[in-house]
């Protein structure tokens, strides 16, 4: 009987250790999402009701200037997307279909070997040239990280772009004016200059441009 206060306590100290425990776990990409959800709330609200190309097409005064706001549309949704690449692949890339395909046949065969097959599937050479240099780049990224802090502050970094879209998004809605479409070319150069300038996001941009394009039925001699 006198010990049931210490077993008691032992308990409580257990359960609040058990229920702690899922905080301090949460996963690295969840709380990068996390850190990245406002931007995409912010990104979709926009695109979603048509985006700026909608609104320069809904005004006489900018509609022949269209085609600059479908490019910021464009740069926007690439900047949220290059965000999220980062927290999806903090802790390495994953393979995707044509570099486990590439993979899994080289762990049998000679690249010579696997290279005389892809011809006769109709393969070019430069093409598997490329496609081999993707295979040894996929499993060189496979094992890649980033740093967590580095990528929530490109995500910092990058909020007040999304503001200022936002910001000028219901601008030309409730009044709209052609010197606004100089701010639109202003703002693509601004999201240019960070995707070029910060290290993950050029990063990113170099990996995922680095992806060739590839038809799966193609591999295995289909149409």
């Amino acid at each position: 009987m006198r010990n049931k206060p210490a077993i008691f306590l032992l308990l409580c100290i257990s359960l609040a250790f058990v229920f702690a425990v899922p905080a301090w776990s949460q996963p690295q990409d969840q709380k990068c999402h996390d850190e990245l959800s406002p931007l995409k709330k912010t990104k979709d609200a926009i695109i979603g009701e048509g985006g700026m190309w909608g609104l320069f097409e809904r005004f006489k005064i900018l509609r022949q200037e269209s085609s600059k706001a479908m490019q910021l549309d464009s740069k926007i949704q690439q900047l949220v997307w290059l965000l999220d690449y980062l927290c999806e692949t903090l802790e390495g890339v994953p393979l995707n279909e044509l570099a486990v395909y590439l993979t899994e046949n080289l762990k049998e065969k000679s690249k010579p070997q696997f290279k005389k097959e892809l011809i006769v599937l109709g393969k070019s050479e430069a093409e598997i040239d490329l496609w081999f240099v993707f295979s040894d780049i996929s499993k060189k990224n496979q094992t890649r990280k980033l740093n967590i802090k580095t990528v929530q502050n490109s995500i910092q970094i990058a909020l007040p772009l999304l503001q200022k879209y936002k910001a000028l998004a219901e601008e030309v809605d409730q009044s709209p004016d052609i010197k606004q479409v100089e701010r639109v070319d202003s703002l693509y150069q601004e999201i240019d200059q960070l995707e070029a300038s910060d290290p993950y996001l050029s990063q990113a941009l170099l990996e995922t441009s680095q992806v060739p394009h590839w038809d799966i039925d193609e591999s295995t001699g289909g149409s």
